[in-house]
């Protein structure tokens, strides 16, 4: 029994002296990370992966690449995206309507199909006809609700605002602040009612009204760039939903500005060294990091023996 209780108290000053060296070994290294140099810049496309997954930031950080699969449904959006760019000259034509359009929108989709593999080459290096046709025809199945919607959205604005907030004065220009310690590219700069604002053209689904969450922040953090750029207050930005055809304005609040900020130092902390909490979903095992995320991290004590 003596024996019992001398072992116990020896395995208590054991466990003290084991906290002891943690402590001092996280300070050390707390000390260093504070004292070395700063944080690379972030990029607006650190935040929305922080905004899907904050250990996709912690990983991508440290040298791990993002292989998203080559599926139809991703060729489909990737054309969307290039269909849309063609949208202020197909809508800036004098006899639009509808049997027009929908001609100038096939016409359009079929080049964008032979420039895609051009455009994005390492992508395509082992992508097939066969795929590329699958995910053609599923735009191809979008042109009509495109089309209406498009001229729709022409009666809303007007033609010669609705081909403002289309029409890139700049496309995909580079932003950044020192302040912020923040880059990115929004995908052109309009000149809408004598007012440069960012617009991101979005592939996908689109909600009923409005914009999605993650589709507000992405133009909050633009807009916060291009303030910083441009030294001028900007109270707008726009979405564009390629595969649908629509515009849709967004009038920011000191709410997404505040959001916007406080991913930028959770996103700098994670830099730095911080491994967020992992968060388990549907999309988990689809992800490119599902191998390493599901792995248990050795522990700093067995570090230490």
């Amino acid at each position: 029994m003596i024996s019992l209780i001398v072992a116990y108290f020896s395995w208590l000053v054991l466990d003290v002296n084991l906290h002891a060296i943690i402590n001092m070994y996280c300070n050390v290294n707390l000390h260093v990370m504070k004292s070395g140099a700063q944080t690379s810049q972030s990029s607006v496309s650190d935040l929305l992966l922080y905004f899907g997954c904050p250990r996709r930031v912690y990983y991508t950080s440290r040298g791990f690449e993002l292989l998203p699969e080559m599926t139809a449904a991703r060729v489909e959006r990737m054309l969307e995206k290039e269909l849309a760019l063609t949208y202020p000259e197909l809508m800036g034509g004098d006899s639009l309507n509808a049997d027009s359009l929908n001609s100038a929108l096939e016409a359009a989709l079929a080049c964008a199909a032979e420039d895609l593999p051009l455009l994005y080459p390492g992508e395509f290096t082992a992508v097939d006809e066969a795929l590329l046709g699958e995910g053609k025809a599923l735009a191809e199945a979008r042109l009509p609700e495109i089309g209406a919607n498009l001229l729709q959205t022409l009666e809303e604005y007007g033609k010669k605002n609705f081909l403002a907030a289309l029409t890139p004065v700049k496309s995909e220009p580079f932003l950044s602040s020192e302040r912020l310690n923040l880059k990115g590219s929004p995908s052109k700069l309009v000149c809408f009612e004598e007012t440069l604002l960012p617009s991101v053209i979005k592939t996908g689904n689109c909600p009923t009204s409005g914009v999605w969450a993650r589709d507000r922040f992405h133009v909050t953090a633009l807009v916060l760039l291009l303030e910083a750029e441009r030294g001028k207050a900007m109270e707008d930005a726009f979405v564009e939903y390629a595969g649908h055809g629509l515009l849709r304005k967004v009038r920011l609040r000191a709410a997404d500005r505040r959001e916007v900020l406080k991913v930028c130092r959770r996103v700098e902390k994670i830099k730095n060294g911080f491994m967020p909490e992992k968060k388990e979903g549907p999309l988990c095992t689809h992800c490119s990091f599902f191998d390493q995320c599901a792995q248990k991290p050795s522990s700093l004590l067995s570090k230490l023996f």
